[in-house]
């Protein structure tokens, strides 16, 4: 891959986003009072049979709205559950602290990061979905968009590949591992400055920075992911592969509770953006800026073929070894059953809610995970 350790020069510029765009991502940062721990047994576990009742979540910088309203309206309560959110500050941290049993499940760290941890020996399992799609490219104001044909010879700032970009290349009869220059950043702000600076034509670009860049005089967003590569499910759900296999009634609880926040956020959007932006600390027009967003759409779906998709994409660009890949029987590590589950229950028992909204949930099931 070109340029791929490419470095950026932008102290000045940096120094300048801490109101606006870095700093907002910053103040966004959760609060726990516990630290990570694996989850704790109880003799009973309420009155619901649960294998365990307490369950450590890795929470992420932007938070994750169905954990929050599943806190907040009671949906672990009701399924006999606590749900402790436990701080990472980046995908690696979040990963380590999985696969080490410091937090039981991960969800904003992306799909092509837990799936290069599987190939690499992690036996983790995708049990659900945060992020059906949410991601964008930028550029420098005015500038037109034509088609994927755009970015042959251009410089794509982000820390690695992206697959929506990639798996659009490919489509068209392009080679993004030769086509394009992928230069090296590690965070949304870092891109956005590389934009502006003119050290990248392009910026692969994260929700939390759609406050920003709506804001920005220099940059504009150019192409959503999910017009490059529909619904390609950008955050998936994973647990240890143990853990779900020993904690099947857990896991299936946690489920319940995450669906039902799912409809509600679906009916309630306007009440989800005062919620999550308390609970983060930040202004409200931060968070609305993404979580009422058309192209961001959280979905507790796994969106299983999305996943299989993603991961022939990696197999052509080499993010995974080709050897490696092949001793990976990835079915064996996604599980929609828990999922599915809980949908066909929670339906049922809250069919005279949301009967328009579990209606397109099976059809969305049936045509991406069946």
């Amino acid at each position: 891959m070109s340029q791929m350790n490419a470095n950026l020069s932008r102290r000045t510029f940096i120094s300048t986003m801490g109101v606006l765009g870095a700093g907002l991502a910053l103040s966004a940062c959760g609060s726990s009072s516990t630290s990570g721990a694996a989850a704790e047994s109880s003799p009973a576990s309420g009155d619901k049979g649960l294998e365990v009742d307490t369950i450590h979540w890795g929470r992420a910088n932007s938070g994750n709205i169905f954990v929050t309203l599943g806190q907040k309206k009671g949906y672990f309560a009701d399924e006999g559950l606590t749900v402790v959110e436990d701080p990472v500050q980046s995908s690696t941290d979040a990963l380590t602290a999985l696969s080490t049993g410091a937090v039981d499940v991960t969800s904003n760290q992306g799909t092509s990061g837990p799936l290069q941890q599987i190939a690499a020996g992690q036996d983790f399992t995708i049990v659900g979905g945060y992020m059906l799609q949410g991601m964008y490219l930028i550029a420098k104001k005015g500038t037109t968009w034509n088609g994927v044909g755009d970015l042959v010879g251009k410089r794509i700032s982000h820390s690695a590949p992206q697959i929506p970009v990639c798996y659009a290349m490919l489509q068209a009869g392009y080679d993004p591992t030769k086509d394009v220059t992928w230069v090296s950043t590690n965070t949304s702000a870092d891109r956005y400055a590389a934009v502006v600076s003119g050290e990248a034509d392009y910026g692969y670009m994260s929700g939390d920075m759609l406050y920003t860049v709506n804001n920005s005089p220099d940059v504009d967003i150019v192409v959503y992911a999910d017009e490059l590569m529909p619904t390609y499910g950008c955050c998936r759900m994973n647990m240890r592969t143990q853990f779900v296999k020993d904690n099947p009634k857990t896991v299936k609880a946690l489920m319940r509770a995450l669906v039902r926040s799912n409809a509600y956020f679906h009916a309630n959007l306007d009440e989800c953006v005062e919620i999550l932006a308390k609970e983060l600390n930040t202004d409200q027009d931060y968070v609305a800026a993404y979580l009422k967003n058309e192209h961001y759409i959280p979905d507790t779906d796994p969106v299983k073929h999305q996943v299989e998709q993603t991961w022939e994409v990696m197999k052509q660009i080499g993010l995974v070894d080709a050897d490696a890949a092949a001793k990976v029987k990835l079915e064996d590590h996604i599980d929609t059953s828990f999922y599915e589950e809980a949908l066909n229950e929670i339906s049922q028992e809250y069919a005279d809610d949301y009967p328009e909204w579990w209606k397109s949930r099976k059809e969305f099931f049936q045509e991406h995970d069946a």
